[in-house]
């Protein structure tokens, strides 16, 4: 009996120690970084564009990217981008990539619509599953969305607007091209324009084309208008979209920029247009912040999934606006990745 109770105790002491030892040695062990107040070890959100063929949302892309290895660095939380779309812009598409990503449990959505309407159903499935969405660059405003993030489109339209009486005066015909007929985004920079110049009755809107987002669209449309209208006065371009494509491929419009027969005002601020203004094929832009649509738009989803934070219906991300009076002080900016500086007045040098 004696000697059972002896081996109990030895083995109690033992176990004693082992625990001990244990203890001391997980006190040792390198720690993993503490997550903030308690937070997710892992985020994955999902950051929609319209579409991948679009080489302007590459810019917001590269933004989201590093927003989500900064976060990662500094909350000890693992941040995920995805990044996913159609090849092209398509609203029905668009709504089988929410779909995918709900389906795969993603943390948060931001998303840019290519139709207001159509984009409700799919972002409000989302906020049904508990996955909160925002958008940003086009707004579906009568869904269920936390928030939009973007430039008031219709003042920039309207500012456009300002540009093409600045450079063509108050008389004139004009055309315009937008990209996929619907999209809030364009729709609201093409009524900001049309209502700005209606205070101009000398100036004449003789047609409005769409090349659904399709650069090559856009430069056939684009010399189809040159070729049906020769003595048009004036381009709004509501996006980018012909400009991408090769020096020569719009001769018709190319020769009129140049010859300072035509006026053409486009929406973007991106390398290639600022130097189409400064070899004087462009005259005005209109520009967005391309950079915070994707790094802006990580770090509103993760402090909403992680602190709840309201934001308001709108969040305006401001806009820039370029002329040959700051054309070089933008394209620097480019050039250095440093977005912090302020553009000198756009219309100073012409007064």
């Amino acid at each position: 009996m004696k000697n059972k109770v002896l081996m109990w105790l030895s083995l109690c002491l033992i176990l004693s120690m082992g625990l001990m030892m244990t203890g001391c040695q997980q006190e040792a062990a390198p720690t993993e970084p503490a997550q903030e107040d308690g937070g997710p070890e892992e985020l994955t959100f999902a950051w929609i564009p319209k579409a991948l063929n679009n080489p302007v949302f590459e810019i917001g892309r590269d933004g989201a990217f590093l927003k989500a290895e900064e976060l990662t660095e500094t909350t000890g939380a693992e941040v995920e981008v995805l990044y996913t779309a159609s090849v092209a812009a398509d609203a029905e598409e668009q709504a089988e990539v929410v779909a995918s990503v709900i389906d795969r449990g993603v943390d948060g959505i931001g998303i840019s619509c290519n139709d207001p309407l159509a984009c409700v159903e799919p972002i409000n499935a989302a906020a049904e599953a508990g996955i909160p969405v925002m958008t940003w660059d086009s707004d579906a405003p009568e869904s269920e969305r936390f928030t939009y993030l973007g430039v008031d489109n219709y003042e920039g339209g309207r500012a456009a607007g300002e540009l093409l009486v600045t450079f063509m005066g108050e008389e004139g015909q004009v055309a315009l091209l937008s990209g996929v007929p619907g999209a809030f985004n364009l729709e609201e920079r093409l009524r900001g324009f049309e209502d700005y110049v209606a205070d101009y009755p000398d100036i004449e809107i003789v047609t409005t084309v769409y090349c659904n987002d399709d650069m090559n669209q856009g430069v056939e449309i684009v010399e189809e208008t040159m070729a049906v209208y020769p003595d048009l006065d004036g381009w709004f371009f509501v996006g980018i979209w012909p400009l991408f494509a090769e020096r020569g491929s719009m001769p018709l419009w190319e020769e009129a920029a140049q010859e300072g027969d035509l006026v053409a005002i486009a929406f973007d601020t991106l390398p290639v247009e600022l130097e189409y203004l400064q070899d004087g094929y462009l005259d005005g832009l209109v520009g967005q912040k391309y950079w915070g649509w994707g790094y802006d738009t990580i770090q509103m989803l993760y402090d909403k999934v992680v602190d709840d934070k309201a934001f308001p219906d709108w969040t305006d991300s401001g806009m820039d606006i370029v002329t040959e009076c700051n054309v070089d002080v933008m394209a620097e900016m480019w050039e250095t990745s440093d977005f912090t500086q302020e553009l000198p007045d756009p219309y100073e040098c012409l007064k």
